[in-house]
């Protein structure tokens, strides 16, 4: 109990000399005095000379208090000083506030000032106007421009890869607010989701962001499903916890959340995987229409909403380079470029990659042969998927809602079959563009 007093009266006394600095420096106190107000601290009347006898106290009555042993005489000394100290508890208050906000205003500026990468200033609109360029009514947006993820820095020193996101509205008009994201294993996918969450965080603290340039309507909360883990002290799996997560961003997002799925489906069996990542993205993506981050190794659901005019594909690329110059072209090297790129991955590399791992050779071809073997026997539904880009299941469902559009107009459901008109509209452009 002593020790805990007298290291808050030392405390104070630290924090009350910096902000008794500070008011001598009329330029910089009079930015602070718009987010807090102080009481009197110098002066007979100021905390500066109340504080004082404090510490005199402290001195007087417990001079090592950080190792002082309460005694009985002592509990009537220190029971005295805190009823004195607690008189003055509302001005405490408000200097502990001023302190924080001191010190969370001065995290970042070191943080926009040492980065090793460009940080701008983020430009908060509103969805009235999201775009920023006119007076039109438009949706959620957030469109940054060089995102870098400021801790992904590599064990040799280099500096992130810089990526360009947008999603919702812009200055260049209409953009889908879903990014479907594919790509290797290791290639930088859960980088990109985090570096998107950490920026958003940080423009809607106040604080300068990773990126060249920032511009986001305002998200009301961040929904994410990332990693895999389990409660084996209550009996949960890793998959229980995965559906526990979505279930909450299913029931709880807004159209203007952000919400950030990776891998959704993963901690059971591929069909059911596939199917339960299938449907909670269509979900999302038709009811909600939130921004949406999805990553996925799940390849036919790129097929699925290849044209769907609400989604965007990218991956992040890679390459491969001979391990020699008498390399046979099976014989390469994975090489990431953790830099995002338009369209869908062709395949994850997960062969590749467990070379990577140290998995031997042999083992590795085996797996191989095994995964040919798997697609030949119970892999038709995926491969049937995959040929369907032209005539996919959004499109069987998108002709149901046609064919029964007059009764959707008894039920007034406009709004839904307006939006299916649309969607049809947009397949039938995309599909002349190809001709």
């Amino acid at each position: 109990m002593v020790k805990a007093f007298g290291s808050l009266v030392k405390g104070l006394r630290v924090g009350l000399d910096l902000l008794m600095l500070l008011q001598k420096e009329d330029s910089v106190f009079s930015l602070f005095s718009k987010i807090f107000s102080l009481p009197t601290l110098s002066g007979t009347d100021g905390l500066d000379k109340f504080l004082t006898q404090f510490e005199a106290a402290i001195d007087s009555d417990f001079p090592n208090y950080q190792a002082h042993e309460l005694k009985d005489s002592d509990a009537e000394i220190l029971s005295i000083l805190i009823e004195l100290f607690m008189e003055k508890a509302n001005e405490w208050s408000q200097v502990i506030f001023a302190l924080s906000c001191i010190d969370v205003l001065r995290s970042f500026a070191i943080t926009a000032n040492f980065s090793c990468m460009p940080m701008s200033r983020p430009v908060i609109v509103s969805r009235s106007n999201s775009s920023g360029f006119n007076q039109r009514s438009t949706g959620p947006t957030l469109h940054m421009r060089g995102l870098w993820h400021p801790y992904a820095l590599g064990e040799s020193g280099g500096t992130p890869v810089p990526n360009d996101l947008c999603l919702g509205d812009n200055e260049f008009g209409y953009s889908p607010r879903t990014l479907l994201l594919t790509g290797p294993n290791m290639g930088g996918k859960s980088t990109l989701l985090r570096a998107t969450c950490l920026a958003v965080i940080l423009a809607q603290l106040g604080c300068y962001v990773p990126c060249e340039t920032c511009v986001l309507s305002p998200v009301d909360i961040i929904f994410t499903r990332l990693g895999a883990t389990d409660r084996i002290m209550t009996g949960e799996s890793t998959f229980l916890i995965e559906c526990t997560e979505t279930a909450s961003v299913l029931q709880n997002a807004s159209q203007d959340s952000l919400v950030i799925l990776d891998e959704l489906g993963r901690g059971t069996s591929t069909f059911d995987g596939y199917a339960i990542a299938y449907a909670v993205f269509r979900h999302l993506v038709d009811k909600v229409n939130c921004r949406l981050l999805f990553a996925t190794h799940y390849h036919p659901l790129t097929k699925e909403f290849a044209t769907h005019p609400h989604v965007t594909l990218q991956h992040m690329a890679c390459t491969f380079k001979p391990v020699s110059d008498n390399s046979s072209s099976t014989d390469q090297r994975l090489v990431f470029l953790y830099r995002l790129a338009a369209g869908a991955c062709p395949k994850s590399y997960g062969m590749q990659v467990a070379l990577m791992a140290g998995i031997p050779k042999k083992v590795v071809e085996a797996a191989t042969k095994a995964a040919e073997v798997m697609k030949t026997k119970i892999g038709v539904s995926f491969r049937s998927s995959e040929r369907r880009a032209e005539f996919s299941t959004l499109h069987e469902d998108w002709l149901k809602t046609i064919l029964t559009v007059s009764k959707a107009d008894e039920d007034g459901e406009d709004d839904d079959v307006f939006d299916t008109l649309f969607c049809l509209w947009h397949e039938l452009k995309c599909s002349n563009q190809k001709l």
